[in-house]
């Protein structure tokens, strides 16, 4: 069975399983006459990053998704990933993008990325810091979901990357966000993820990614979970995200912070931003297990970051598998 015949009968399924509702939503036959146009209009197109914003638009319009974002992992040279936005798409022309494509939602997106998940529809007070839920909302945008879509292609750098930043191919690890002003129906997630996988199969038929295991790629691949060449993980120091001497100095009655987990809040207090974290376990007498699990809680909420012994901040997501 050819592609369009395959989503044919994926239309004719959905619009049969959903009724009416499909019909609401667009359903099987909205994804339907995306994938027709994709097939015509990838003809012209170079770059992944051209597909990406292609189908950020046309979803948005014959979806009605208020604004639609594609975020990716991407590997550097270094051995350091980062959450790279390959296309971004708002049904308002009018709609400041700064609103959305920022640092705080770049940083939810990392973890969400790490965490190879994905989020049911909520409302962004929920999600997001208050002064970035206020601007959401200020928008009319007050409801965020997202879903997380990976394979072993390999997505090219960002069309726009500078060479000189040693971006490499990268296997594909992808958030697609959206912002909602109302609570989406429970059928578009699922059939925005169906889109993207037949336009990733478009895309390996253009030449536009690549397999893990062509040749053509040499030592350009890199394994997503690969850490930083240079050191180990032991090697590296956790630094405590806030001050507490300094908070409780400027407000003796300020709380500390507050840390359930019993040996994430041992190995919480032990950190001094000098001791590595074989160092830390030395000192705390935890054995690897013990240390691994905490390091894990307390990434996660956000309590301490890594640094290389140098004192450069690095991005922790990439050690997630690690421990």
């Amino acid at each position: 069975m050819d592609l369009y015949s395959e989503i044919q009968e994926e239309a004719y399924m959905a619009n049969n399983e959903d009724g009416i509702q499909s019909q609401r939503i667009g359903g099987g036959n909205q994804q339907l006459v995306i994938i027709t146009q994709l097939l015509q209009m990838s003809v012209n197109m170079r770059h992944i990053d051209e597909m990406f914003l292609w189908l950020s638009h046309i979803i948005g319009q014959r979806l009605n998704v208020d604004v639609i974002q594609f975020w990716a992992y991407q590997a550097h040279v270094t051995g350091q990933y980062s959450a790279e936005l390959r296309a971004t798409a708002s049904q308002n022309t009018l709609f400041p993008l700064h609103v959305v494509n920022n640092a705080q939602v770049a940083e939810i997106v990392r973890d969400v990325l790490t965490e190879r998940s994905g989020v049911n529809p909520q409302p962004v007070a929920s999600i997001f810091s208050s002064r970035q839920a206020d601007l959401l909302n200020r928008y009319n945008l007050p409801y965020w979901a997202c879903f997380f879509l990976g394979n072993g292609e390999l997505l090219p750098p960002l069309m726009s990357a500078d060479p000189t930043h040693g971006a490499i191919p990268t296997p594909l690890s992808m958030v697609v966000s959206l912002f909602t002003q109302q609570i989406p129906h429970p059928h578009l997630m699922p059939t925005i993820k169906r889109i993207l996988e037949h336009a990733l199969s478009i895309a390996k038929n253009r030449g536009l990614v690549s397999s893990v295991a062509n040749p053509s790629s040499g030592n350009l691949t890199t394994n997503r979970a690969q850490p930083t060449k240079q050191l180990t993980f032991n090697e590296l120091i956790p630094h405590a995200t806030q001050d507490v001497d300094a908070m409780q100095a400027d407000n003796p009655f300020a709380d500390g912070v507050v840390i359930s987990d019993k040996q994430a809040r041992q190995l919480y207090f032990a950190i001094d931003g000098k001791k590595s974290i074989a160092e830390l376990a030395d000192s705390t007498r935890m054995d690897q297990q013990e240390v691994s699990s905490a390091l894990r809680f307390l990434l996660k909420q956000k309590h301490i970051r890594l640094h290389e012994p140098s004192g450069k901040a690095i991005d922790s997501s990439q050690f997630f598998e690690l421990i």
